[in-house]
C-alpha cells in the first residue's frame, strides 16, 4: 500500500561550553512531557532532539555543534539573570533561539518554545521561530503584498472575463477534512483568437484525491476539467494550464491525476528517504516514488505534443511546488512560469500515523510539554537533487514585482508560449 504523505530533567550545572554526548539519544515523534526548570536544561534537550530528529543535516550548511558551543553559555546566563530577576523577557530568549535556528533550511519548520519565567509585562510567553519568514523576504523578487495573496489571485479569477474569452467557468470551494481547510478552485475553458481552447486549473491546496472520492461540487469540477483535457479534439486543444501560484500544499495524490493522466507505463517521479537512526546522517535508503498511469483520465499529450504549462510563483509551498518541479521531470511537453518557489519541499508525516523513526514534529502543539517542533518527516530528491530551502525555478522567469493587478502577465505569458508551440 502506497504510504500517504502530505508533500525537554533534573537540573544540571554546566560549567563550560562542553556538550556531554548521549551515546543513545531517543526521538520523541509524540508529546514529550519533560521536566525542564531551567533555560539551560531546555536548550540542552532542544539541541539534542533536533541533532537526531532533523532530516536535512546532509544539505543543511548550519554548523549545529558550533551553535551549541556558541550560545549555551548564553543559556548560562539567562539562568543566572532569572535567579536575580525573577524573569527573562520572551524577546531576549527569542533572540538567541532566533539565531540558532532562523538560518535552517528547512521551510516547513515551526519552532515554538515556552518561556519558562516571563517577565510581568510580556505580551506573550511563547517563542515562534520560522525560518522561511527571514529567508523569503532576502530573495530579491520578493515585496510584501498589500493583501491576502490567495484573496488577490481570486478576485482576479472571478472578474477574469474582463481579460480573456472564456467559454466555461466554474468555481466552487470543497472542505476537505484530511487537510483540515477548504480548498478552492477555478476551473476555466479559455478561448484563444484562433478558436483553440485551453483547459485551465487553480486550486487553493492540493486536494484532488479526497475531493474527488467525496463526489460533491468540487469533483464535479475536476471531472469537467480533465474531461476537456481528454475530449477536446487534437486540432481545437491547444495547451493545458495548471495555476499552482498561492497553492499551499496538501497530498502528493494529487499526482495520480496531474501525471498519471498522461503516462503510459509506470513511472518514477521522485524519492525519499526518513530518520532512520539518532545520527545525524543515519538516514534510510533512497525510496523510489512511482505513479502508476490513470486511465480514467488517460491522454498522450508527450505523443499529441500537446502543451502543459504550469504556473509558480514564491507562495506555491510543499506540493503546491512539488508538483511543477515533478511533471517538469517526468512530461516533456511541459513548461514553467512565473517565480523561483518557496522552497519548502520537504514531505510531512499526518500526525495521526507516526512511524517509528527519528525525524519528524516532535512535543505538541498546545506547548504543554513546553515545546512543540514542526518539521519535515521526509527529504525529497527530485532530478537527483534535494531542493529544501531552495524551490523549483521556472524555465520562464516572469516575476509579479507588485500586488495589485499582477497577476496577469505570468497567465499572458502561458498564452503566449501555447499559441507559440
Amino acid at each position: 500500500m502506497k504510504k500517504i504523505i502530505i508533500f525537554s530533567t533534573i537540573l544540571v550545572v554546566l560549567s563550560a561550553a562542553c556538550r556531554k554526548e548521549a551515546d543513545y539519544f531517543p526521538y520523541i515523534g509524540e508529546d514529550g512531557h519533560l521536566a525542564y526548570s531551567t533555560y539551560t536544561e531546555q536548550f540542552d534537550y532542544l539541541w539534542k532532539v533536533m541533532s537526531t530528529g532533523y532530516v536535512f543535516w546532509d544539505v543543511d550548511t548550519t554548523d549545529w555543534d558550533a551553535m551549541y558551543e556558541r550560545y549555551l553559555p548564553e543559556f548560562q546566563k539567562l539562568d543566572q539573570m532569572c535567579q536575580w530577576m525573577g524573569y527573562v523577557k520572551t524577546e531576549e530568549l527569542e533572540d538567541l533561539y532566533m539565531k540558532i535556528v532562523g538560518g535552517l533550511c528547512d521551510h516547513h519548520l515551526t519552532f515554538r518554545v515556552q518561556n519558562l519565567y516571563p517577565a510581568p509585562d510580556d505580551v506573550s510567553n511563547v517563542v515562534s521561530i520560522t525560518p522561511y519568514k527571514l529567508e523569503i523576504p532576502t530573495r530579491d523578487y520578493y515585496f510584501e503584498s498589500a493583501g491576502d495573496e490567495n484573496a488577490g489571485l481570486q478576485s482576479f479569477l472571478q472578474n477574469i472575463e474582463y481579460h480573456y474569452t472564456v467559454e466555461t467557468h466554474e468555481s466552487c470551494v470543497s472542505y476537505v477534512p484530511e487537510l483540515g481547510l477548504t480548498v478552492q478552485y477555478h476551473y476555466i475553458l479559455f478561448v484563444l483568437p484562433d478558436g483553440r481552447k485551453v483547459p485551465y486549473l487553480w486550486q487553493s491546496s492540493a486536494g484532488i484525491m479526497p475531493v474527488m472520492i467525496q463526489n460533491g461540487e468540487g469533483a464535479q469540477l475536476l471531472d469537467h476539467y480533465f474531461k476537456a483535457i481528454v475530449e477536446t479534439p487534437r486540432s481545437q486543444l491547444a495547451g493545458i494550464i495548471l495555476d499552482n501560484r498561492c497553492n499551499r500544499g496538501g497530498y502528493q495524490d494529487d499526482l495520480d491525476y496531474l501525471i498519471g493522466n498522461y503516462l503510459n507505463g509506470r513511472t518514477e517521479i521522485m524519492k525519499t528517504r526518513y530518520k532512520e537512526g539518532p545520527g545525524r546522517l543515519e538516514h534510510s535508503v533512497w525510496t523510489p516514488y512511482y505513479i502508476e498511469p490513470n486511465k480514467k483520465y488517460h491522454r498522450d499529450i508527450t505523443a499529441e505534443n500537446i502543451p502543459y504549462v504550469i504556473l509558480c510563483d514564491i507562495n506555491s509551498v510543499s506540493m503546491g511546488e512539488i508538483e511543477p518541479m515533478t511533471i517538469k521531470a517526468v512530461l516533456p511537453t511541459s513548461h514553467t512560469i512565473g517565480e523561483r518557489t518557496h522552497g519548502g519541499t520537504g514531505p510531512l508525516q499526518p500526525t495521526t500515523s507516526i512511524d517509528l523513526n527519528y525525524g519528524g514534529p516532535f512535543g505538541d502543539g498546545a506547548l504543554n510539554c513546553g515545546h512543540y517542533v514542526y518539521t519535515s518527516s521526509f527529504e525529497a530528491q527530485i532530478g537527483g537533487k534535494v531542493w529544501e530551502g531552495i524551490g523549483h525555478t521556472p524555465d520562464e522567469i516572469v516575476l509579479r514585482k507588485d500586488y495589485d493587478g499582477a497577476f496577469k502577465p505570468q497567465l499572458d505569458a502561458a498564452f503566449q508560449y501555447i499559441q507559440a508551440r
